[in-house]
């Protein structure tokens, strides 16, 4: 079962930056269930918290320039969370600890909001 399924709704935590409208990038470790999922099937429904306001999206996995271009914002919200320097951070997501996303709303089949 995955969470395209019906309208199961489920909790998955992750911490998230906003960036231009339409993009938002979510940190989290890279041997998590969601992050596996994420590169077999980049599909991914955002929520907003406390409410039944949703988005569906693509995630794309984030290095090279573009993480470097992210990397600060990154660092500046997550600095005792796994990425203590922009180096450090670009180690992490290297080495496979971490992982960054970027997800494009509304670029997954069939977007849908609620």
């Amino acid at each position: 079962m995955s969470s395209r399924d019906g309208d199961l709704v489920g909790t998955v935590p992750v911490w998230f930056i906003e960036a231009p409208p339409g993009v938002v990038y979510l940190f989290t470790f890279g041997f998590s269930v969601k992050a596996r999922r994420w590169r077999a099937d980049p599909w991914v429904r955002l929520t907003v918290p406390g409410t039944r306001c949703s988005v569906e999206g693509e995630a794309h996995l984030v290095d090279g320039a573009e993480l470097d271009a992210v990397a600060p914002r990154v660092v500046e919200r997550w600095s005792m969370q796994g990425a203590p320097s922009v180096e450090g951070l670009r180690r992490t997501v290297r080495d496979g600890m971490h992982v960054l996303v970027r997800v494009d709303a509304g670029s997954a089949d069939a977007p849908r909001t609620s």
